[in-house]
């Protein structure tokens, strides 16, 4: 890694791009259909969420605020326009506390780099009206938000030209076979997980956008360094959860995956935000022999309890 209030859902375009919702999915989606742009699907769950980022919804993951703004007499319009202002605000203020990982900000690579600066802006200008109206009390309002994930116009676009490498990503550790038992080996063997699910409940678990899993040895098994560019872009290493069913109803982590109790969470070399999973020496092995079956950790098919 480099160092470093409506009623009504509507169809909404500003700024360039576009959602429309579809009443007879379940829940109802929303997709921004604009051409050449990342695709993203939002759920009426997501809409809910104001001024936070979602890390929940894997892919379809995003960055969502909420603004109002006034006409003082000027019209509709320029009461719109106001209120998609007072969202960027909002947006921006969300974009410069992620949490990047255990050491890192995004408002400390803001500082450092001009192009952050003007990438951010960019999405800034780029960000998806997902709902929009008048309110009661003359107010106008815009709901918007910034897909965490995607090749274009997305949240890791930025991000990760600024903490990966484009080369060939890092090999996975070596299982340690004798840290195991034979049937242990067997057993995991024929079980084809198809991902992993880390238990940190309870732990004050810190979402970020580039955590890693540690053993109790300090040996890092899972982590930036190991993925591929692409596809941390795409759709990000981790998906996170409220508790182990919610987990297992996530999807990314297959529908047999290994879950694996952690041992306590961590911060960084020079932080103590509680972002990276620890778990014994033992269950290091375990996912690391799991992943030589069915490549889940390379596939970033992993999900967090917090």
């Amino acid at each position: 890694m480099k160092s470093f209030k409506s009623k009504t859902l509507v169809v909404a375009a500003a700024i360039g791009a576009a959602v429309s919702f579809n009443p007879s999915v379940n829940p109802i989606v929303a997709s921004n259909v604009v051409s050449g742009a990342q695709s993203i699907n939002i759920t009426v769950e997501q809409t809910k969420i104001v001024n936070a980022v979602d890390w929940s919804h894997g892919a379809n993951s995003a960055i969502f605020a909420e603004g109002r703004g006034r006409s003082n007499g000027k019209g509709q319009s320029m009461a719109r326009l106001a209120a998609i202002t007072d969202a960027q605000r909002h947006l921006l203020g969300i974009i410069k506390g992620v949490q990047i990982d255990a050491d890192t900000l995004m408002v400390d690579l803001m500082i450092e780099s001009d192009t952050v600066r003007a990438k951010i802006s960019g999405l800034l200008k780029g960000a998806i009206v997902i709902e929009e109206g008048p309110l009661d009390d003359g107010e106008y309002f815009v709901k918007m938000c910034v897909p965490l994930y995607g090749a274009d116009g997305s949240f890791a676009s930025v991000v990760v030209p600024e903490i990966m490498d484009r080369g060939a990503p890092d090999p996975f550790p070596t299982v340690n076979r004798n840290a195991l038992s034979q049937s242990e080996i067997q057993s995991i063997e024929r079980a084809h997980y198809t991902g992993v699910v880390i238990n940190a409940d309870g732990m004050g678990m810190e979402p970020t956008f580039s955590p890693v899993i540690y053993d109790t040895s300090g040996r890092a098994i899972y982590g930036a360094d190991n993925l591929d560019y692409d596809k941390v872009i795409e759709k990000g290493m981790v998906d996170y959860a409220d508790d182990v069913d919610g987990a297992r109803r996530d999807g990314r982590a297959g529908n047999n995956p290994l879950v694996i109790d952690a041992v306590e969470v961590r911060g960084g070399q020079n932080s103590t935000n509680q972002v990276n999973a620890v778990v014994s020496v033992e269950d290091a092995n375990k996912i690391l022999l799991a992943n030589e079956t069915n490549d889940m950790l390379e596939d970033t098919s992993v999900v967090f309890v917090k």
